[in-house]
């Protein structure tokens, strides 16, 4: 009889440690990036329970505190599911090498963690793990950057549009090497 617990709690889906992409698929534009990190647009208030129950612990969130795209009490919303919190005030127009060294520091002392990383349409989330990969040695390619940041769409276009965004990402792989 122990032995039968023992495999069930083994085999059990939080003891895998990934993310259960089942449940996950209505999540506004989710990327299932890694076995432990997800990248998405906001979720519903709703789906902050889904997120625990497919094996998220923490939800780190990129939209600025007072953004009307963002929810007033995220915060809360995600402790009551049961997973921790991180916020970082990413300013869409003006987007910072601070940001993105907060973003880095909290990504590190969470590589345990299975994780959420959102913003309002997961373009803030995407860009952000993209360069935290390339950070973690992960090889650049065209290819790679278009697969991670996939919500963009087209990127040179996107980019030609939102120049800010192809300054901060040029400006974090220099820093990178």
């Amino acid at each position: 009889m122990r032995l039968i617990l023992l495999l069930t709690s083994l085999l059990s889906p939080v003891a895998l440690a990934a993310i259960s992409p089942d449940n996950l698929q209505q999540v506004k534009a989710v990327q299932f990036s890694s076995d432990k990190v997800i990248t998405a647009g906001l979720p519903t208030k709703s789906q902050f329970k889904t997120l625990k129950d497919s094996g998220v612990d923490l939800v780190i969130n990129l939209i600025p505190k007072d953004n009307s795209s963002g929810y007033a009490d995220e915060a809360e919303l995600v402790k009551q599911a049961g997973m921790e919190y991180a916020q970082i005030d990413v300013d869409w127009q003006q987007p910072t090498q601070a940001n993105l060294q907060q973003f880095f520091a909290i990504m590190n002392a969470n590589q345990d963690k299975q994780i959420l990383v959102h913003c309002a349409a997961n373009y803030r989330a995407s860009a952000f793990y993209y360069l935290y990969q390339l950070k973690q040695g992960h090889a650049d390619s065209t290819a790679y950057q278009q697969q991670v940041m996939a919500p963009w769409g087209d990127l040179p276009q996107t980019f030609a549009k939102y120049p800010q965004w192809q300054q901060l990402i040029d400006e974090a792989k220099q820093n990178l090497n």
